[in-house]
């Protein structure tokens, strides 16, 4: 019922605006599908509450057609090329991406604007294999990062934070975004939980040990020292976020040292 609701919404605000296009591939004629069935079947074989009221992922629009990029990766991949456009962004600035998804650093690395390094603890595929809450670099290394959906699953979200901070150029900035529950008053967090089911019912993911409220992100984040800016529908245009097929809750956030 909730996916029929949330399709007649976007339905009719659609089809009151322009085409459906992509800033990460570029596609002025993609269409976007859906969040796979599997999320919602975990969601109600382990009880989790709270599936549909992330503030950023729509159900029904999920993922571009063409190249796979995630609702997510369209608003950073717009948000970039518009202060790429701006001359906010020199050549060779020092550029760290954590976790990167495929669709959104193909498209950094085809600018061949930055000095762009990715980074993980798991994935072979990166330039870099680090723990964020420990990691190699030197202070102030990087002018701009990437960090998005990794703090939700370490065990220290203060110690990642501190440590994104203390490798951020002074003056420099980064898109710092995970999880948040439209409505959470309280953030729900336990690294303590290792089962699975529970992991599943608490926080939605079974590689999850968090689930972040706005007020409570937004606190925890400056509180380490960077600046916090939030741009959602009123600062794009509703206009671009239907072609964007992104939520109306949906909030960018960038951080700045």
């Amino acid at each position: 019922m909730l996916a029929r609701l949330v399709q007649s919404i976007f339905g009719a605000r659609k089809n009151s605006f322009s085409q459906l296009w992509c800033p990460v591939c570029g596609e002025k004629t993609v269409s976007f599908l859906s969040l796979p069935d599997f999320y919602r079947e975990k969601a109600r074989l382990h009880g989790y509450e709270h599936f549909g009221k992330g503030e950023m992922i729509s159900l029904e629009t999920y993922s571009c057609s063409h190249c796979g990029a995630s609702d997510r990766e369209r608003l950073y991949a717009l948000w970039i090329d518009q202060h790429i456009e701006k001359g906010f962004f020199l050549k060779d600035m020092r550029v760290i991406h954590f976790a990167p998804e495929s669709a959104l650093s193909a498209k950094l690395r085809c600018l061949a604007l930055f000095n762009y390094k990715t980074a993980d603890l798991l994935i072979d595929d990166v330039d870099y294999k680090v723990d964020i809450m420990d990691m190699p670099f030197e202070d102030e290394s990087f002018n701009f990062f990437i960090c998005s959906h990794v703090l939700e699953h370490v065990e220290s979200d203060d110690q990642a934070i501190r440590e994104l901070y203390r490798i951020t150029k002074q003056g420099g900035c980064g898109i710092l975004v995970a999880p948040i529950v439209v409505g959470l008053e309280k953030t729900i967090e336990d690294p303590s939980v290792k089962d699975e089911s529970e992991r599943w019912k608490l926080f939605g993911q079974n590689d999850h040990v968090r689930l972040y409220s706005h007020d409570d992100y937004v606190k925890k984040v400056r509180s380490h020292g960077f600046r916090v800016e939030e741009f959602g529908e009123e600062y794009f245009g509703r206009e671009v976020f239907c072609s964007l097929g992104l939520k109306p809750t949906s909030i960018l956030y960038v951080v700045s040292k």
